[in-house]
């Protein structure tokens, strides 16, 4: 057998990041080696010279006498090994009869010394920055694009924040205005900011004639601001629904500039299939406009997808999105009911599910319910309405029937609290499976207070025995990862039964120990864990990582679906995913095989109640 062609190391990641100086370099460093099945290839302290790709055959990597991993072909190993210059970790023994091609170690280690995109590419591996590598595959492919949607605020702030006292007066004010040549000026104290005064409140001030007032009487306030770690998107989204043409950009709770909606404007394309989009919702008049504005929703997504817009700025745009056109539908009913001389009593509509996290990707429908203090008739018809607008608008209805429709989940406050009492207390399959689905209490549209009331009362409700079948539930379904990769790839994988859903309720579960209930994303949830020292570091980097790549992966599956004329589904096979995304979908599904065990040490559940 002669060492693989250039041309076929070429169609390899990571070779094919290679120039053809550096693909030459360990070509001719390279050599052949059949091993029998039961060889070791490199023993466990030991040094090797080479870095080791599996031609043929499959690897079993051991801590004595436990498996750990198996490599199999087109993977490599030694890695590690060769960029630090440390002994072997783990023994490599030949599980098959195995062909291995084996570059010297000197050979690889120059090249990934002086190709970054090279090193980064095992780096990422590594260290399991799974965004850090898909980014790297993205940009080398050439279908990553730099998309607005991932720009942050802090990059289109140009100028130095304009800013005066709370005792400045208006006339010192307008004069601070005019010389640096802005519309704004940032009423600020100790550094944070108190109120905004605009060109368009000067024109009040010169109707009034008073120029000697102080700013504080003209000044909007409280100021509607924006972190600058905020994508522009959601800034922009902001300016739209309050209504405004600036906003203060701030820094932990300091100004740092202003933002105008003309500055976030010019950064979009006009194009830009989302914002039309959401505009279009915004300005409907009618269910069939809405209908006719949505329809084309499903593709403007995917191919946002495709070109490379991750998921959790993808989610959080589809969300905003489909949350505009959830309260322009309910406004259109409201008004329906109003006409008919129907007085609606105070009521929240709640988002529960994917879309109470903020997680909603292509293939979605309504997980929704209903809080009210009034008639449960009229809020039952209400929402029966709303429901079936929604539906025709095209959010199709939640095949389970967890919509406010459903007399079961459209319930007076006290109703609630009785549904959460029974829940946390008789914990029964059935109401395990409910608190699942409303711990992800989100409110759209009405009054919070009813939202806050609810959640008050589950915060006080919660029990120990509950918090533990929470954890058996989240603990129940462990990814089909085996010796020689993930089980069942070949036929199909559910990707969200057994990788999304483990991290989500297992995040859930911790949330809910902690009090965390009024945040629901997933990854606001995370964060706010390692924040209390509840998950590492490194074990919150690592889950997340795993949950981005495992939503991207099914994100990207739904995308070409639809893109093709299909509906997109969560069933991952392997003839249609590359090499590098099933071993990243191996090591992902390793992740949350762990997070699962991490949960259930800590809830003492490894053996059952």
């Amino acid at each position: 057998m002669t060492s693989p062609p250039k041309e076929y190391m070429r169609r390899i990641k990571p070779f094919s990041f290679l120039t053809e100086d550096e693909l030459n370099l360990l070509v001719e460093n390279l050599d052949v080696e059949a091993y029998e099945k039961g060889t070791t290839i490199v023993k466990k302290g030991k040094q090797s010279k080479y870095i080791f790709l599996v031609f043929s055959g499959v690897v079993g990597l051991y801590d004595d006498d436990t498996l750990v991993d198996t490599i199999s072909k087109g993977e490599i190993f030694g890695i590690l090994s060769a960029i630090t210059g440390n002994p072997f970790s783990l023994s490599a023994v030949a599980m098959d009869d195995t062909i291995c091609y084996r570059i010297k170690k000197e050979a690889f280690k120059k090249v990934f010394e002086t190709n970054p995109k090279f090193s980064a590419f095992f780096s990422t591996f590594i260290n399991r920055r799974f965004r850090s590598f898909t980014n790297l595959l993205k940009e080398t492919e050439g279908t990553f694009q730099e998309e607005i949607y991932l720009t942050r605020v802090k990059e289109i702030v140009s100028k130095e924040p304009v800013v005066c006292k709370p005792d400045a007066t208006v006339e010192e004010a307008a004069e601070v205005m005019l010389e640096k040549n802005v519309g704004s000026i940032i009423v600020v104290e100790e550094g944070k900011p108190v109120g905004i005064l605009t060109d368009h409140d000067l024109k009040k001030v010169l109707i009034s004639g008073n120029k000697a007032a102080k700013v504080t009487e003209f000044m909007n306030s409280p100021v509607i601001s924006v972190d600058e770690e905020q994508p522009v998107f959601e800034a922009y989204l902001t300016l739209i629904n309050k209504g405004i043409n600036y906003i203060v950009v701030v820094s932990d709770g300091k100004v740092k500039g202003v933002i105008t909606s003309k500055d976030i404007l010019t950064q979009f394309e006009p194009s830009s299939s989302l914002i039309a989009l959401y505009r279009k919702i915004r300005k409907a008049n009618t269910i069939d406009e809405l209908k006719n504005h949505l329809k084309g929703i499903r593709k403007a997504v995917a191919g946002l997808a495709i070109k490379g817009v991750h998921f959790y700025e993808l989610s959080r745009m589809i969300t905003s999105v489909y949350d505009s056109t959830v309260v322009r539908v309910i406004r259109m009913i409201e008004d329906e009911f109003r006409q008919k001389g129907i007085d609606l009593p105070d009521y929240v509509w709640i988002h529960v599910g994917s879309s109470g996290r903020k997680e909603q990707i292509i293939a979605t429908d309504q997980d929704n319910c209903l809080i009210h203090d009034g008639d449960g008739k009229v809020m039952l018809s209400f929402a029966e309405r709303v429901n079936e607008a929604l539906d025709h608008v095209g959010i199709p209805k939640c095949t389970a029937n967890y919509m406010a429709s459903n007399p079961k989940w459209n319930l007076t406050l006290s109703e609630w609290k009785k549904n959460f009492k029974e829940w946390f207390n008789s914990l029964t399959g059935e109401n395990i499976r409910y608190l699942s689905v409303f711990l992800d209490l989100r409110p759209i549209y009405g009054n919070q207070k009813l939202y806050l009331a609810l959640l008050d009362y589950v915060k006080r409700s919660v029990t120990n025995q509950a918090i533990r079948f929470l954890a058996l539930d989240a603990t129940s379904i462990e990814p089909p990862v085996g010796f020689f990769g993930v089980k069942g790839l070949e036929k199909g994988l559910d990707i969200k039964l057994y990788g999304i859903y483990p991290i989500a309720n297992g995040v859930r579960v911790l949330a809910l120990d902690n009090k965390i209930l009024d945040v629901t994303n997933t990854k606001e949830r995370i964060e706010k864990l390692r924040n209390l020292d509840v998950l590492s570091e490194e074990r919150a980097r690592e889950v997340l990582e795993s949950y981005e790549f495992l939503q991207e992966l099914r994100l990207k599956h739904q995308s070409m679906s639809i893109s093709a004329g299909g509906e997109g589904d969560n069933i991952i096979r392997l003839d249609e995913i590359d090499r590098i995304d099933a071993y990243v979908l191996k090591e992902a599904l390793k992740i949350v095989s762990s997070f699962q065990n991490f949960i259930r040490g800590k809830y003492r559940i490894e053996g059952g109640f």
